[in-house]
C-alpha cells in the first residue's frame, strides 16, 4: 500500500491536490482511496459526490471517505474507555463521548485510529491523505514516544496503582495498561509506515506567498527533523503571463517566493500549478491531475 500525504496550511489547495491525484492514481489502474483527514471536510464538494463514513464508489477504481468526526470520536472514546476515564473522570473533569473529537489534539488521535485500521486492512493501492491544516503527521510522529512514557510509568508503578484501580473496579486497572499499550501499537505501526518513503509519500502544498511559504518551510524543517522525508513541494495558484499592470506586479511577487522555494528546495521534487480562473472541481480535476503528474515533477 503507498499512503500519500497532502499537507500545508489551510486553504492552499490540498483538497484539490488530494482528489487530483486520486482520479490519476486510480487511472493508473490502482484501487484507491481519498481519505479525508480534515473535520472540514471538503472532497465530497470537489469532487460532486456525496461521500459519507464509509467509502464511496466515485468512478473506477477510485472510492472516497469522509469520517464524521463524532461519530468516531464515540467509537474512540469506547475503545480506550478504562485510559479516559482514568485521565478525566478520576480527576472530576467530565468529558461527555459525543464531544469527545473537540479536546486539543484527540481528532488527530482519532482519525490516526481509523486510517490505521484502513492500513491494516489492506484493501487499497493506494491512499491519498487530505489532512488537516498545517500537519497531521506530527502527531503520528510523537505519539509513539508520549505512549512508550505512559505505559513505562503505568508498569513501573503497576503493582501500586493498577491495585488500586483495579480495586475501584475489577479489571479497571489491567484495562488501562492494555488499551495504553493497543494505542502505542497503532501509533509505532503508523509512524513507522511515515519514516518509509517506499510506503510514504509526502508533498506540502503551498501558494508563492509569504505566510504561506514560511509556514510551508516550517513544517518541511519540524517533520524532517522526525527522520520523514517531505518528497515533494506543490506551489498552487500560480499566475499566468498577462500583460495588465495588476498581474505583471502580481506574477514578479510570486516569482520571488517560486525562486525561495527552489533555493531551499532545490533537492525536492517541485511541481507549479496554475491559477485556473475558477473553482476547480468536478471534471476540472482531471486537468490538476496531468498538470502535476504527466510531466513528471511530482509521483505517488
Amino acid at each position: 500500500m503507498r499512503l500519500v500525504y497532502m499537507a500545508g496550511k489551510g486553504g492552499v489547495g490540498k483538497s484539490v491536490c488530494s482528489a487530483a491525484t486520486g482520479i490519476w492514481a486510480s487511472q493508473q489502474g490502482k484501487k484507491t482511496l481519498a481519505f479525508s483527514m480534515d473535520p472540514a471536510h471538503s472532497l465530497s464538494d470537489l469532487l460532486e459526490v456525496e461521500i459519507g463514513d464509509r467509502p464511496t464508489k466515485i468512478a473506477g477504481s477510485l472510492d472516497a471517505v469522509e469520517p464524521d468526526l463524532a461519530a468516531e470520536a464515540e467509537k474512540f472514546y469506547a475503545s480506550y474507555r478504562s485510559l479516559f476515564r482514568a485521565l478525566f473522570e478520576m480527576f472530576q473533569f467530565e468529558v461527555r463521548p459525543e464531544d469527545f473529537g473537540v479536546v486539543p489534539g484527540v481528532g488527530e488521535l482519532i482519525f490516526m485510529d481509523r486510517l490505521y485500521d484502513v492500513y491494516m486492512q489492506g484493501d487499497y493501492d493506494v491512499v491519498v491523505i487530505d489532512s488537516a491544516p498545517t500537519a497531521l503527521v506530527l502527531p503520528l510522529l510523537k505519539l509513539p514516544d508520549v505512549t512508550t512514557g505512559v505505559v513505562t510509568r503505568l508498569l513501573g508503578m503497576k503493582s501500586r496503582w493498577t491495585g488500586i484501580f483495579n480495586m475501584l473496579e475489577p479489571g479497571f486497572g489491567d484495562s488501562i495498561v492494555k488499551e495504553v499499550r493497543r494505542l502505542r501499537t497503532k501509533a509505532e505501526t503508523m509512524r513507522n509506515a511515515l519514516i518509509d518513503p517506499e510506503i510514504t509519500t509526502i508533498s506540502v502544498v503551498t501558494i508563492p506567498e509569504k505566510a504561506a511559504v514560511l509556514e510551508s518551510e516550517r513544517l518541511i524543517r519540524t517533520v524532517e527533523a522526525h527522520e520523514v522525508t517531505v518528497d515533494s513541494i506543490i506551489v498552487n495558484h500560480v499566475m499566468a503571463p498577462c500583460d495588465c499592470d495588476y498581474c505583471r506586479r502580481r506574477a514578479a511577487s510570486q516569482k520571488i517566493y517560486i525562486e525561495e522555494i527552489r533555493a531551499k528546495f532545490g533537492e525536492k521534487r517541485i511541481a507549479l500549478l496554475p491559477s485556473y480562473g475558477e473553482e476547480v472541481k468536478g471534471e476540472a480535476l482531471a486537468q490538476v491531475a496531468r498538470d502535476l503528474y504527466e510531466k513528471g515533477e511530482v509521483r505517488l
